[in-house]
């Protein structure tokens, strides 16, 4: 029976034994299993790991915990954690002191072991025992400091791109395939005065101006096939006005492939005017507002050349306006403006509508005529010219006469290239002042060579002053009433090296033109009134000397200060020089005259009208004249004693100045028939060769010791 039973029991134990066996091998190899996994975690390079028990204690950490916190192992087990920081630690304290163990993953700043912090992502879990009961937690942590600041600087980016594509100036947007709107910026809408509710799906050449469509349709397709393409159009604002924009498109690729484009358009409006006028400035004369010398240089250039290729004739006309300058500087650069730009408007008006009338400067004007066909064109157009100048300018409340000398070249005769017509042209031009002003001159080849004496002449007067070959020669001014030596009038000669004694004919002219008369002039007036201190002093009777004075020299402003310095230098009394101006110098400009010339008699300097009678003197004007001599021009002596008009005129402008208490002398005296009749007439003085020729002061000096000139017919 026992037997029986063993036989029954023992295999069930040894069943069940075996079975226990199998049992704590599964459970020792799941134990095995989760402690690797457990290793595996707890070793984990990128996570920290921390356990402590309820005291806050750490019981253990893994090697990542060591890397991350700069502790070792033993220097933290069984310690508080010391990697809270300290402003954070009562935050820390509440969390563990939650019921809910079950904290989600957050994120929070923790402390290394050398006081700098970190931003960590960190998850706590409770640990529990074998009967359930928590007996401590774990820290699970992993630093994210470079998330961090990559997600920051997402964020930043993604605000920056949204301020940039929100608040640029610049209209920004995108296009689908089609070049319809997709998307757009604010920009967009105050650019084209459309709102971004119009514009969407709708196509950006709607847009554009028809002028540019065809050049922003194909930039665009090039765009598509991936190019980036930089261009100038313009729009259409909703109110019509016209956008000038700078566009950059910019293909949109994903994936490799171009989805739409991208656009960047500027309002360069302003910028495109501002051009526009600094490109107006660079070739137009800012007065006239007629094409500069710059532009008409191009002009002529182009035409010359379209001229060789269709074997076409043109014409270059280089016109100058007479005695400009004695007019500027005596009505005043203001009233001067006024007249240049009439005078624009009236040769714009003589010509074709091809033709082009530039202002080379000052009052210079050159005229481009293509295609001229015959001669015949272009000399109609230059009288044209001539007679539209007949009649007078109104300006400014005066009317003013004013002539022009224009010269003449023509392609190919006279050049093939514009610096040679150019100067042709300006060639002749000096040839039409030379033959009287207010008329044309065709080119010569002749002409060269006179411009070249000219300049040859030009060059040797600068040099004349440096050299000392300038003398002035005297002519007696003889009393109608005692034929007594009263006074002399100094004459200016240039004794030249080569070419002998030359009158003031010959120079003075260039003199005036060239500016060189104001040197000049106060060469002149230094001069003679050194020699006639200089006869004072040597005993011979003290008498006035004459000299003449340019429109040049009377309109500069150190016209006082020069007299006045001179008179020091020299120590001649003011009251024996006399200072002759012109008629046609009085009447310009009366009342900077009239100042000009009360500022010389508070001097004490004489002062004479010259060759009067030719001009258009106002007798209004006349009586306000601080003057006190009209010297009457030699054209009414000539004929006087046979001409009862030269007589009568004579007669009546003598009466007039001894009316208004003036001295009156006549020049040009040549015969006796002329000395008897002029003291009847009432003639105060007289001048001319009957006296005597101008001579050098040696011969002079004997006249004045003497004290009488006689005619030489006596």
């Amino acid at each position: 029976m026992v037997c029986g039973l063993l036989y029954r029991v023992v295999p069930r134990f040894l069943t069940q034994e075996r079975h226990l066996q199998h049992l704590h091998q599964e459970v020792l190899d799941e134990l095995t299993n989760t402690q690797a996994q457990l290793d595996v975690f707890s070793n984990n390079r990128t996570v920290a790991y921390i356990v402590c028990d309820l005291q806050n204690r750490i019981k253990n950490v893994n090697s990542t915990f060591v890397a991350l916190f700069d502790y070792r192992a033993e220097e933290v087990i069984g310690k508080k954690l010391p990697i809270i920081p300290t402003e954070l630690a009562p935050e820390f304290g509440a969390v563990l002191m939650e019921n809910n163990w079950n904290i989600p993953v957050r994120e929070t700043l923790r402390q290394r072991k050398d006081g700098s912090t970190f931003e960590a992502s960190e998850t706590i879990a409770p640990i529990h025992n074998a009967a359930g009961q928590t007996v401590g937690f774990a820290i699970i942590l992993r630093d994210i400091t470079e998330r961090k600041q990559q997600e920051r600087h997402i964020k930043e980016s993604e605000q920056r791109y949204k301020s940039l594509f929100q608040h640029n100036p610049d209209a920004i947007f995108s296009l689908d395939l089609d070049g319809n709107f997709v998307k757009m910026n604010p920009a967009v809408q105050q650019m084209s005065g459309y709102p971004s509710a119009e514009l969407m799906s709708r196509s950006i050449l709607s847009l554009i101006v028809e002028e540019d469509r065809e050049h922003a349709s194909v930039s665009f397709h090039k765009t598509k096939t991936g190019n980036t393409e930089h261009y100038e159009l313009a729009i259409l604002h909703k109110t019509g006005r016209r956008i000038e924009l700078g566009v950059t498109m910019i293909p949109i690729i994903i994936d490799g492939e171009i989805v739409g484009t991208y656009g960047i358009a500027k309002d360069i409006t302003d910028s495109k005017q501002a051009q526009a006028t600094i490109n107006h400035l660079a070739y137009h004369d800012s007065l006239t507002e007629l094409p500069n010398r710059r532009l008409f240089e191009d002009r002529l250039v182009e035409a010359i050349q379209e001229a060789e290729e269709q074997d076409q004739m043109l014409s270059v006309l280089f016109l100058d306006l007479d005695r400009f300058k004695i007019i500027n500087d005596s009505m005043g650069h203001g009233f001067g403006d006024l007249m240049l730009q009439s005078v624009a408007q009236r040769l714009t008006a003589c010509v074709r509508e091809f033709d082009t009338v530039a202002r080379m400067g000052g009052d210079e004007f050159t005229l481009l005529l293509p295609n001229i066909g015959t001669m015949e064109t272009t000399t109609r157009i230059a009288d044209q010219v001539l007679e539209t100048f007949k009649e007078p300018l109104k300006i400014d409340g005066h009317e003013l006469h004013i002539t022009p000398s224009i010269g003449i070249s023509v392609y190919p005769n006279d050049g093939q290239d514009a610096v040679t017509l150019m100067k042709n042209a300006d060639t002749a031009m000096y040839r039409a002042k030379e033959q009287g002003k207010n008329n044309y001159q065709l080119y010569t080849p002749l002409m060269n060579t006179q411009v070249f004496k000219r300049l040859e002449l030009e060059r040797e007067l600068r040099k004349a002053l440096e050299r000392e070959e300038f003398v002035l020669f005297y002519q007696p001014q003889i009393s109608s009433s005692t034929g007594k030596i009263i006074g002399m009038e100094a004459l200016i000669r240039w004794q030249h090296p080569e070419r002998g004694l030359l009158s003031p004919f010959h120079f003075i002219p260039l003199a005036e033109e060239t500016g060189l008369i104001v040197p000049i002039g106060e060469w002149v007036l230094r001069a003679a009134c050194r020699q006639n201190k200089a006869w004072q002093d040597a005993g011979l009777p003290p008498l006035h000397v004459a000299v003449n004075l340019s429109m040049i020299q009377f309109q500069q402003k150190d016209l006082i200060e020069t007299v006045v310095r001179v008179l020091q230098e020299t120590g001649l009394h003011p009251q024996y020089l006399e200072l002759e101006i012109t008629e046609s110098i009085a009447m310009h400009n009366t009342d900077y005259v009239i100042g000009k010339l009360n500022e010389l008699v508070n001097l004490g300097v004489q002062i004479s009208i010259d060759d009067f009678g030719t001009g258009f003197s106002s007798l209004n004007y006349l009586k306000k004249f601080p003057i006190n001599k009209l010297k009457i021009d030699r054209s009414f002596i000539t004929d006087i004693t046979s001409d009862s008009d030269d007589a009568l005129i004579v007669t009546a402008i003598i009466a007039m100045a001894h009316s208004l208490k003036l001295n009156v002398i006549v020049e040009g005296v040549e015969t006796e028939a002329q000395r008897s009749y002029l003291p009847t007439l009432g003639c105060d003085e007289m001048q001319g060769y009957l006296f005597s020729a101008p001579v050098p002061p040696r011969e002079f000096m004997k006249m004045l010791e003497e004290g009488y000139c006689q005619p030489k017919s006596a």
